[in-house]
């Protein structure tokens, strides 16, 4: 018993000292994706300005963020702010300002060049709640969603496609439309990508119910499958929690999701049953073949929950932590403390 005590210390020991501010510049509402090579590619926001980063060591170092662009009325905060994915040839930041629409920025990867901003959404000023997910096949082919307010101004989740790394958006798409009115106006919807396979996480609102979805296409986004409803039990609340969870696939194609109902957070497959975590909120999932890292926020405080430990651990103080794979065993999380954007990488071993 002693001897598992000591380990436990050491290891938290350790974590503690690897995390580090990255940057003097200060920020919040980090995200952050995987590009070419292992490159670790972010953004983050201060106020209506928003800045990118990258790191080619696996994360021990970062270049000094460059500011992409200062949007008027740009939506940060609360799980709020740019989303950033990354292709062979480019790098792609979605942003959504207070009026109400969706920008895309690409960043040319020969030349370090961004391209002035295009405005994604084809009915003008129809995503007022701010909320945005962007997502990648690593191969030119984007994804960017949000909650849609056009034609009857109730929420639905709409997307739109790019073909050629980011420089043209096609027409938007209605992916998911509520039959009791709106999804849930206040919650991050998430997608990601993995060759033909589109995923599409969002917390729905029936009758009352405030539960995760996912819905799933198999042809690059021309079709989704119907959505299907993520857990057991259900979450009968007539307020937002502010909340929308995380999915990952790994390399043999395997789908896990984590979210929270009431207090507690769960871990699911699509259709498959629920497993309890642990207490917090705003969690996000990186999966490897090997190895899982969970980390959320509670209190104040960022936890993660990794595949070769019993207990969560404590990575320090902040808010919204976002995890990704970095390759096949290493994992990279950042968060934000006090408008200072932390970091650190996560091994599986």
């Amino acid at each position: 018993m002693f001897k598992k005590i000591v380990l436990l210390f050491i290891v938290t020991v350790s974590l503690a000292r690897a995390q580090q501010a990255l940057f003097s510049t200060k920020g919040i509402q980090p995200a952050v994706c995987v590009g070419e090579n292992g490159s670790i590619e972010m953004v983050f926001g201060k106020g209506n300005a928003f800045y990118y980063s990258f790191s080619n060591d696996k994360g021990r170092s970062f270049s000094t963020p460059e500011l992409v662009d200062s949007l008027q009325g740009l939506h940060l905060g609360v799980s709020r702010g740019p989303q950033i994915a990354s292709s062979r040839q480019s790098t792609v930041i979605t942003t959504i300002d207070k009026a109400g629409n969706i920008y895309a920025y690409v960043r040319n990867r020969t030349t370090g060049k961004w391209q002035n901003h295009l405005m994604v959404n084809d009915v003008p000023e129809i995503a007022k709640e701010g909320f945005n997910a962007l997502a990648s096949d690593g191969k030119g082919f984007f994804w960017v969603i949000w909650l849609d307010l056009r034609d009857d101004k109730q929420n639905k989740i709409f997307g739109a496609s790019s073909s050629d790394g980011g420089l043209t958006w096609g027409k938007n798409k209605l992916i998911y439309r509520s039959p009791d009115a709106t999804v849930c106006e206040c919650c991050q919807p998430s997608i990601l990508m993995r060759d033909q396979r589109v995923y599409v996480m969002f917390r729905n609102w029936i009758s009352g119910a405030r539960d995760m979805y996912v819905t799933e296409s198999e042809d690059a986004g021309k079709t989704f499958l119907p959505a299907v409803k993520m857990g057991e039990g259900t979450w009968k609340l007539n307020a937002c929690p502010m909340d929308g969870g995380g999915m990952s696939v790994d390399e043999k194609g395997g789908f896990t999701s984590v979210w929270r109902r009431e207090n507690q957070l769960f871990t699911s497959k699509i259709g498959g049953p629920e497993q309890p975590l642990g207490q917090g909120r705003n969690a996000s999932i990186a999966t490897s073949a090997q190895h899982t890292f969970i980390v959320w926020h509670d209190k104040g405080q960022v936890w993660i929950s990794q595949s070769a430990q019993t207990q969560p651990l404590n990575l320090g103080a902040g808010r919204y932590p976002r995890v990704v794979m970095v390759n096949p065993r290493l994992a990279f999380c950042v968060w934000e403390d006090k408008e200072t954007i932390k970091g650190m990488m996560l091994t599986g071993e």
